[in-house]
């Protein structure tokens, strides 16, 4: 006969995708079935449930689990019943630890119906083998998820539940991303902002005084749940500008993989270096062009300072000392009663003497050598038009386009080989490690190999020697002549075009003083090299 005090039995209820080809039988119906069904068999009365749907076996921070466990301390909860072991959890030491201390110390009965273990009846010495039997099984299921994501990262398959702002889902392939006709070319704007030289903060502001709809709005659209949040769903935030002017999709490439977990324990995210990324170029459509975001991305890393005169810094993050390569930052001086606006190394600024030297320069003579420069550029190219752009198209059609379809397919397939034999390797060391394969074994797979590695890594620093500097040149001078070709008739500078043009402008120490003070600036433009024409 059934005690009072075994009437209070919980039905702890767990369902998640390390549940394998499990899934359908341990549906949460399912379990909900077969425990309610025991429970009345047994005659326990009083029965509350305990659901972790979508939560992993093999960490125990579940929300239910852990409710469980707290009424359990409030001693309302008596008998804990699951479908069987694995219900419980998937992890060896923690299952252990709740079912042979845990339990017996607060006189909790434990039963695993299917399992045929009840603590009431004594130990089961088979519980500890089953135990360890289903923390192996969730690492195998993690290993064969793992591989899966990865073979589909290596595809340049899109995996994320939802698409990026700006994107779609391709209704034909869920895999594969086209431009939404409705954020698309919010996407294009913010880039376009931020090339002209407007701050993260400034372009949110816009976005936001506009009554544009943020991301958020987008991804509630599909059905997805969200953290509730106190900003309207027209408040742009800074960040969500940066995350979109830093991410590399919306140049029609797939970056995988920059994250994962730390054990199949563990599912904490950590960040892997930008080296173990997977990236797969040109899966679908761009949003915006190469050189567009580079000049995004140069913008928005220079920190855009407030001044109390008002001044507007269009040469910010632009100006560098030629000597110790610090940027150079705004600074205000009085002589002669007169004020003076101008840069100076930050390093001098802050160490005085002992690790640079004072390479103040004015404001107005950085404005006139940089106008000068580019006013010069610019008539270089006005009165060679038509040669330099003759000159480019033959670049482009005569070796790049030729080294294009010739060498990049098979430069493309040696280096994919040379990752795979990287792969290869490392599985060997472990099958030696593990003792699969004996040493004699290892040795000859081993060297094998290595010289199909050795042989495939000349042949591709080959192949790159003769693809990039072609291609490279015929695009820097095609990317040259548009930029320029827009300041013909400009008399005035302002950040847009400085940033446009400019990669830097690099101030030597000044030698001499007052009207013999001399002073050598070098202004560097964007595509250019010195050995182009």
């Amino acid at each position: 006969m059934t005690t009072p005090q075994q009437n209070n039995a919980a039905l702890y209820l767990r369902l998640s995708r390390d549940d394998g080809g499990d899934v359908e039988s341990n549906s949460i119906g399912n379990q909900r079935t077969i425990l309610q069904r025991y429970a009345h068999e047994c005659g326990f009365a009083s029965m509350q449930e305990y659901i972790d749907d979508g939560f992993s076996g093999t960490s125990f921070e579940r929300p239910s689990f852990k409710r469980m466990i707290n009424d359990i301390e409030k001693g309302k909860i008596n008998t804990v019943l699951c479908k069987d072991l694995s219900r419980l959890g998937r992890n060896n030491a923690l299952v252990s630890y709740y079912t042979e201390l845990f339990f017996p110390d607060r006189g909790i009965r434990f039963i695993a119906v299917n399992d045929c273990i009840d603590s009431a009846k004594g130990d089961n010495e088979i519980m500890p083998f089953k135990s360890v039997i289903n923390e192996y099984y969730a690492r195998d299921i993690s290993k064969k998820i793992r591989s899966a994501f990865r073979a589909q990262a290596q595809k340049g398959s899109y995996t994320a539940p939802y698409a990026p702002y700006g994107y779609s889902k391709d209704p034909a392939d869920k895999h594969h991303l086209i431009p939404n006709p409705e954020t698309a070319g919010v996407v294009r704007r913010i880039f376009s902002l931020a090339a002209k030289g407007m701050g993260t903060s400034a372009i949110a502001r816009t976005l936001s005084g506009e009554g544009i709809p943020t991301p958020r709005v987008h991804i509630r659209a599909l059905g997805i749940p969200r953290p509730e949040t106190f900003r309207a769903d027209t408040d742009w935030s800074h960040t969500t500008i940066k995350n979109i002017v830093l991410n590399h999709i919306y140049l029609g490439h797939m970056v995988n993989l920059k994250t994962t977990t730390k054990s199949y324990k563990n599912k904490k995210q950590v960040t892997l270096p930008e080296e173990a990324w997977i990236v797969v170029k040109n899966t679908h459509e761009p949003l915006v062009s190469e050189d567009t975001f580079a000049l995004a991305q140069k913008i928005i890393g220079v920190k855009k300072r407030g001044n109390k005169y008002g001044f507007k810094n269009i040469f910010a993050g632009l100006v560098k000392c030629d000597d110790c390569g610090s940027g150079m930052s705004l600074v205000y001086c009085r002589g002669n009663s007169k004020k003076y606006i101008g840069y100076n190394c930050n390093r001098y600024r802050q160490h005085a003497n002992n690790y640079c030297l004072n390479h103040y320069i004015t404001y107005d003579n950085l404005y006139a050598v940089a106008l000068a420069s580019i006013q010069e550029k610019a008539a270089f190219v006005k009165s060679r038009e038509d040669q330099l752009l003759e000159y480019a198209r033959k670049l482009a059609s005569n070796t790049a386009e030729k080294n294009s379809k010739k060498l990049r397919p098979e430069l493309a397939r040696m280096q994919k080989r040379f990752d795979e034999l990287k792969i290869i390797v490392k599985k060997l060391f472990e099958q030696s490690a593990l003792g699969t394969i004996d040493m004699e074994q290892f040795a000859e797979l081993s060297a094998g190999y290595k010289s199909e590695r050795e042989s495939l890594k000349s042949r591709i620093l080959e192949y790159q020697s003769h693809i990039p500097e072609n291609e490279e040149s015929a695009e820097t001078a095609m990317s040259f002549f548009r930029l320029v070709q827009k300041y013909f008739e400009f008399t005035m500078l302002d950040a847009a075009i400085l940033n446009d043009l400019i990669d830097n402008i690099a101030v030597s120490h000044p030698e001499g003083r007052g009207k013999k003070r001399n002073q050598t600036l070098v202004v560097s433009f964007r595509f250019i090299k010195d050995n182009l024409f």
